[in-house]
């Protein structure tokens, strides 16, 4: 890489004996105690650290990171490891970040292109990397960043403002996005590893309660029955079934088997990546082929070009639409595993109609019944609903086929 016409100095290696060479006509400087060489770049605002290394008597280059990014007391610190790494031919480099936002922009990015997170875990991840952790931590420099630095800037400005366990799951981010850099080496090291959220906090934070209760159902019932079709549909599932928001809205004709009266929900669109199978009733069935000659397309509930399932906020907005603002989508999952407890319905049935994460214990627990009682806890569940209300009973109930796995009209 050395053409013979770059202009070098031999400096003892500090930041500000590098500023004073990058001033004048030097065009690199090396340290004689250590195999490492600054490079200036043409606008002379920066510059590239090499680690110089020689085999047979010729010069081997491998670039390991950026100044003024890497101080030069960075780069001394790191030379042992940069320098085992080379020897052993694996990747040589320390990340070119000096300050918080470079580490948050990176996991952002990254977790966006992650195929393995859900839409829904995406956004939440962007949102608070971008409208909450890069507005109060993105300026601050990497190695200033600790319990005080975070009490400061972070948890304590957001706890005027939010919930602490909306505090808590920013945190998480923080901390997440920090430990995925130090493994990946992306970082020399994790100024975060070993903080803990509860270092800041001995206050409990109460699981947020529902906005419904059993004795709401009437009311849930006959919102749902003056809603417009897709909206109806659309809470009623969620209703119905139990089944969270964005699975919900992401629900196509072919996931559903009449002949066996199931919903095959995909594990791609589950929020634990797991094939989630929910029994139908009778009635949910009926209820199905009247809304079939209500919506074209493949999905239940289709964007406006039909071509895409309908987005989040919409969803959202639909929800919220209908409720008046009073209570959400995830309130009516909640408010059906409290009526199944009420209804006697087994906790592991329950667990499994949510499709709830279970432990190595909940799953040895599971037998060969367990459908045959997910479907008893639905059919009892869907009488109760008709005991209170049928928001349906005025529509009209088209004759329908049901051909192959997938809801058709006739």
């Amino acid at each position: 890489m050395n053409d013979g016409r770059r202009v070098s100095a031999e400096i003892r290696l500090s930041d500000a004996a590098i500023r004073s060479a990058m001033a004048s006509h030097v065009d690199e400087v090396r340290d004689a105690r250590y195999p490492l060489k600054l490079r200036f770049n043409t606008r002379r605002n920066g510059g590239s650290w090499h680690l110089v290394t020689y085999q047979n008597g010729t010069a081997k280059w491998r670039k390991v990171g950026e100044w003024p990014a890497n101080s030069a007391k960075a780069m001394i610190d790191e030379l042992p490891r940069l320098t085992m790494e080379s020897r052993n031919g694996e990747a040589t480099a320390i990340g070119t970040w000096s300050n918080c936002g470079g580490v948050l922009r990176w996991y952002r990015d990254r977790a966006l292109a992650d195929r393995s997170l859900s839409d829904k875990r995406k956004e939440n991840i962007k949102c608070s990397i971008d409208k909450h952790l890069l507005p109060l931590l993105g300026n601050i420099a990497l190695d200033g960043i600790g319990r005080k630095e975070l009490d400061e800037f972070l948890l304590w400005p957001l706890q005027r403002n939010y919930t602490l366990g909306t505090v808590r799951q920013h945190f998480a981010v923080l901390k997440k996005a920090f430990k995925q850099a130090s493994v990946l080496r992306c970082i020399a090291d994790d100024p975060l590893a070993g903080i803990r959220f509860s270092d800041f906090t001995d206050a409990t934070i109460k699981p947020k309660g529902s906005s419904l209760q059993p004795k709401d159902l009437p009311m849930v019932l006959d919102a749902i029955a003056a809603a417009e079709p897709k909206e109806a549909m659309l809470l009623f599932i969620m209703l119905a079934l139990g089944t969270r928001i964005g699975e919900t809205r992401h629900l196509q004709w072919q996931y559903f088997d009449i002949a066996g009266k199931r919903l095959i929900i995909p594990a791609d669109i589950t929020k634990t990546r797991v094939e989630h199978v929910l029994p139908l009733s009778d009635w949910m069935i009926a209820v199905l082929r009247w809304y079939r000659e209500e919506v074209a397309g493949n999905w239940l509930f289709p964007s406006v070009n039909i071509k895409a399932a309908m987005g989040s906020r919409i969803a959202s907005a639909s929800v919220k639409s209908v409720s008046k603002g009073d209570w959400t989508a995830h309130d009516l999952r909640k408010l059906a595993r409290t009526c199944w407890a009420d209804l006697g319905v087994d906790y592991m049935v329950a667990e499994q109609l949510l499709n709830h994460s279970m432990t190595k214990l909940d799953k040895a627990y599971i037998h060969t019944y367990m459908e045959t009682q997910k479907r008893a806890a639905i059919e009892l569940w869907h009488q109760h609903l008709i005991g209170i209300n049928n928001p349906f009973k005025t529509k009209i109930i088209p004759r329908c086929t049901f051909k192959g796995d997938a809801v058709k009209a006739a």
